[in-house]
């Protein structure tokens, strides 16, 4: 389900999506080697991420996509942008995974085909948690 409270909601899951990745922007840990060679290890506290959705061209999300960026283009209110949220439920694995803060990076690309085919889009994410 991907929503925004100026823009509206769609749910990804009637419009015949084609595949959804969730990616982590930042690592869990690093290492910093210290002047005398021993090793620092540093926990991370990163939840920012990226989605990537294969949607088909025009689906209920792509319009809804299109929708979305149209808004966010014109946004008097730059504290209203980041509103977004997605909810991915995996009934098979038994987790769901909630994104907030979302946003479109770009414009849905548009392709010319004589078939139809899937767009890729790309939304940013604040916070990526998994329950």
């Amino acid at each position: 389900m991907l929503s925004h409270p100026d823009v509206g909601t769609a749910n990804l899951h009637q419009c015949g999506r084609g595949r959804i990745t969730v990616s982590a922007a930042g690592d869990l840990t690093s290492h910093t080697l210290t002047a005398d060679g021993y090793v620092v290890v540093n926990r991370l506290k990163t939840t920012n991420g990226t989605i990537t959705m294969e949607i088909p061209q025009n689906s209920v999300g792509d319009w809804f996509l299109r929708r979305w960026a149209a808004w966010q283009k014109n946004c008097q209110d730059p504290s209203r942008i980041a509103l977004g949220t997605l909810t991915i439920q995996d009934a098979a694995g038994g987790f769901s995974v909630v994104c907030t803060g979302v946003t479109l990076q770009k414009v849905p690309d548009r392709v010319f085909d004589r078939t139809a085919s899937n767009l890729s889009v790309t939304l940013l994410a604040a916070t990526i948690t998994e329950q």
